[in-house]
């Protein structure tokens, strides 16, 4: 399966742009074998363009050879030069060079050999691709700006889980950015720096960074904070406080005096963030999805434990087929509170969660229901505990997933 930028050429279902920055003949040879080598699975013709040169504000990031290698890595591959080639079937398996004066960029348009009977095999590669891509940090740095927004909203609910995404954008970010200079100083990249510059792009994180920024402001503006959040931001500050002064002093001592004004000005924002937060109650964390079923799941099998303690090895054919359900029960559970986690969320976090979802159980009969602390609750109601369940019981642990 291609991965990489070659997957994603071999992926595209209409005309496309694709930038070689960076590129030397051995990567090129590589990209033409490993995206061109089959047909695509495409009914129409498309064009696929590489962006191998440019003028002077981007002539640094391309070799001057580039347009020469990338010919020649196609050729390898079985395409041929043709000037008058377009987007019609007589064109696929050509490519040609062009020069757009009025972009200032060089352009190599590639014209591929397609094919109707593969796409099976597109489909295969397509899912293959989506799995491997999966964990809710990739489907979160690959989301669109409107699907990342509803993600953040619904999947990482705590200002520490968007702690943990925004810490992740920084450092992204950053490896791109480290990455982009080497390629501007035409050093050939690791395989890893390869496939990590052909995902994301460092400006498209940079405004997922602003999204959550801004939630995190939001959520510390209506003192959304738990108590271990709330003793965590007030350190950072108390930190963040004392560098601003420190640079303030300095400022002051080289005579700086719009340096001065300017974290002086910062300086009284961060008092104000300190005082809110300070100021305001912590909130509890947010209350477990699913945190009903997984009660009665948790409860049922405590039970079961309790028949093998009591029973010794001796059961009864009733105990036997309960004991029979445990599988099932421990599966179902397994997968409630999977489901139930946050993407972003710590272990001891959860951990806690959890602990706090028995313990409500264990609350029932006092008629005291816990509050939602500032979230939204997103599990039902806690109903009072009764002498013995009015419905049967839960026979298949599967059922609880409906």
């Amino acid at each position: 399966m291609a991965s990489g930028l070659a997957g994603k050429i071999r992926r595209v279902t209409e005309s496309d742009e694709f930038d070689l920055s960076g590129y030397d003949q051995v990567r090129c040879n590589e990209l033409a074998k490993a995206a061109f080598d089959e047909p695509l699975a495409l009914k129409e013709m498309v064009r696929i363009s590489f962006v191998v040169g440019g003028g002077k504000l981007v002539r640094q990031k391309y070799s001057d050879d580039l347009p020469k290698h990338f010919c020649s890595a196609l050729t390898l591959v079985g395409f041929q030069e043709d000037n008058s080639a377009t987007v019609e079937q007589g064109s696929a398996g050509k490519f040609k060079y062009h020069h757009d004066t009025n972009k200032n960029l060089k352009f190599v348009h590639v014209f591929p050999k397609i094919s109707e009977a593969a796409p099976a095999r597109a489909a295969e590669e397509g899912e293959a691709a989506e799995a491997a891509e999966a964990t809710p940090e990739e489907m979160l740095l690959r989301s669109d700006d409107a699907d990342f927004l509803r993600l953040v909203q619904a999947q990482v609910v705590t200002y520490a889980e968007k702690k943990r995404l925004l810490d992740l954008l920084k450092q992204r970010i950053s490896d791109l950015e480290a990455i982009e200079a080497k390629m501007t100083r035409l050093e050939r990249l690791e395989p890893s720096e390869e496939a990590l510059f052909n995902d994301v792009g460092a400006e498209e994180l940079k405004e997922k960074r602003k999204v959550v920024e801004s939630e995190m402001k939001a959520m510390v503006d209506s003192g959304r904070l738990t108590a271990a959040e709330r003793t965590d931001l007030l350190e950072q500050l108390e930190g963040k406080l004392e560098a601003v002064n420190a640079e303030i002093a300095k400022a002051q001592q080289d005579g700086k005096a719009k340096k001065v004004q300017a974290l002086q000005h910062q300086l009284e924002l961060m008092q104000s963030t300190k005082a809110s937060v300070k100021a305001a109650e912590p909130v509890a964390l947010p209350p477990l999805k699913h945190g009903a079923k997984i009660r009665e799941l948790r409860m049922k099998l405590a039970e079961l434990a309790q028949v093998e303690k009591v029973s010794k090895g001796h059961y009864s054919m009733d105990e036997l087929k309960r004991l029979g359900e445990r599988p099932e029960i421990e599966e179902a559970v397994e997968e409630l509170e999977k489901r139930a986690r946050g993407w972003l969320e710590s272990d001891e976090v959860f951990q806690e969660r959890l602990q706090a979802n028995l313990r409500t159980g264990l609350k029932k009969g006092t008629g005291r229901g816990g509050g939602s602390g500032g979230y939204t609750a997103v599990s039902s109601g806690v109903r009072p505990a009764k002498a013995k369940a009015s419905g049967p019981a839960v026979r298949n642990g599967f059922s609880a997933l409906a």
